[in-house]
């Protein structure tokens, strides 16, 4: 990538993370490139990303908006093609423990056997109603 891109070892550091691992912070850049590239700051890091950002012929890497709920933007590689920001959010949105998941089936299913049973109340409150009325026909 160096010689092909012409880029420098800190910004091959920085793709190879983002390839790797998708968007991130510049925090996140940082202490994942350790092994790659030992940045010195996070204002470092920034000037990688700016500099990727408006390289010619084409950037290499694209800011994303702020998601609700965090404080930093994250950055995103570019070289499969522009992202699309929506799937970008889905992607990112942090996944459910297991734990949690199972509190929702547990629900889930509580919620149907609550309807369930609501369903057999009528119908037997149908049916005694039908057997009264039957009954009264022989009395």
């Amino acid at each position: 990538m160096t010689e092909a891109f012409k880029l420098a070892e800190q910004e091959v550091a920085v793709l190879c993370v983002l390839m790797l691992r998708g968007p991130q912070t510049p925090g996140e850049i940082r202490g994942r490139t350790g092994r790659m590239y030992e940045f010195q700051s996070l204002e470092e890091v920034e000037q990688v990303l700016d500099a990727l950002m408006i390289s010619e012929p084409h950037p290499f890497v694209t800011k994303l908006p702020r998601q609700p709920g965090t404080k930093e933007s994250r950055f995103a590689q570019l070289l499969g093609g522009e992202i699309k920001v929506e799937e970008h959010v889905q992607i990112s949105a942090p996944r459910p423990e297991p734990a949690v998941l199972e509190v929702r089936a547990e629900n889930e299913r509580f919620a149907k056997l609550e309807e369930h049973v609501e369903t057999l109340q009528l119908e037997l409150a149908e049916l005694k109603q039908q057997f009264l009325e039957f009954k009264k026909q022989f009395e």
